[in-house]
């Protein structure tokens, strides 16, 4: 972790400011580009930035304070509230009971499953594009914005639109965070903590622009979470979202039969169950209407796993989606024509998350 995060940071359970306890940390060589600086605490001075000479001042650290990575550690509110800093990773996760299956069914996703060139049936440079095209935007609107990536997984797209932004933060509850920093540890303009989307460990007006994409169908309250990612964005910030389209009646009437079922199973047992249905994915496949990708078949257990295991399994249409949007304040709504990928505009001002 960079001390560059203490400048958004706050507690998800009190919303109080964090201080810093440095157990280990290691110098990391970087030079040769201009890193962003913070702008409203320097934790590496201890000081608010409240005025231009001391934004001046602040700044004129950053290449020493980048070059300073924090292994280890402590973060504590002035609530007593404490949370660990492992393997250069905050670990700021307030986790619910009910939502204690979720992250079980990720870890085993990110953990378990292998992965190659392939993730969902994407590479590297067809998830990029899959990214624009369903959260319609482009290079040129990534460009000089602070970036949340809502639900990060093992931080490849972290990385990939970490190339266009000015600065990326990735955030996630599972086990995936360790493989997205290992994947993204020499670039200091990606940050990587674990943390709930429905909670977020961030200041009001942190970020440029958020998104959350292949996530919310995994929570148990769209509205909410959208919320909770608007609350962290700046005014005129950009939200990105996609979720699961409706499907015909039938379909829907036997998906939930079938998940009744799967979701009640011991994890170990829905792994196990996923690798055996592999050949009637082709059948679901067809039978859902949805564009089918060519997988392998691991890939296509994982999907299964993906569809069984998961607690929540939300669905919307696009309508439902943009009445979202409006509902919180944006505008400008754009959507994709693969259904559901939608991106509006904050306009109305909200609460920021300040302590």
């Amino acid at each position: 972790m960079l001390r560059r995060l203490m400048d958004i940071l706050i507690c998800p359970i009190c919303g109080q400011p964090f201080e810093l306890s440095v157990l280990k940390q290691e110098m990391v060589k970087r030079e040769g580009r201009k890193f962003p600086g913070c702008l409203r605490y320097c934790e590496f001075l201890s000081q608010k930035i409240t005025s231009p000479d001391s934004k001046k001042k602040a700044h004129s650290h950053c290449i020493e304070c980048y070059q300073r990575e924090v292994i280890q550690g402590q973060l504590t509110c002035p609530n007593g509230h404490t949370f660990p800093i492992r393997g250069s990773i905050p670990r700021l996760q307030d986790m619910t009971v009910e939502r204690r299956r979720t992250k079980q069914t990720f870890d085993v996703e990110w953990k378990v499953f292998k992965y190659d060139e392939k993730i969902y049936g994407h590479s590297e440079k067809e998830e990029l594009e899959d990214f624009f095209h369903r959260m319609v935007v482009d290079e040129r609107f990534l460009y000089e914005k602070t970036v949340l990536d809502s639900g990060c997984g093992v931080g490849r797209l972290t990385e990939s639109v970490g190339n266009f932004a000015k600065e990326i933060v990735g955030i996630d509850f599972s086990q995936g965070v360790d493989e997205a920093q290992t994947l993204n540890q020499t670039r200091p303009t990606v940050h990587i903590l674990q943390g709930d989307i429905m909670n977020l460990p961030f200041k009001g007006s942190s970020f440029d622009y958020v998104y959350s994409k292949g996530v919310l169908h995994y929570v148990s309250d769209v509205r909410r979470c959208m919320a909770s990612l608007a609350s962290v964005l700046k005014p005129d910030g950009g939200l990105s979202i996609t979720l699961y389209p409706k499907m015909s009646s039938l379909f829907e009437s036997f998906n939930r039969l079938l998940r009744f079922v799967t979701v009640r199973l011991p994890i170990v047992i829905s792994y196990w169950l996923s690798y055996l249905l592999i050949p009637f994915l082709s059948i679901a496949w067809r039978w859902s209407g949805l564009k089918r990708r060519t997988i392998d078949w691991n890939e296509s257990a994982h999907m299964i796993f993906n569809w069984l295991s998961s607690e929540f399994q939300n669905r919307t249409s696009n309508r439902e989606a943009e009445g979202w949007f409006k509902e919180l304040g944006f505008d400008n709504i754009r959507i994709s024509s693969t259904p559901v990928g939608i991106t509006g505009i904050k306009t109305e001002n909200q609460p920021d998350k300040e302590p």
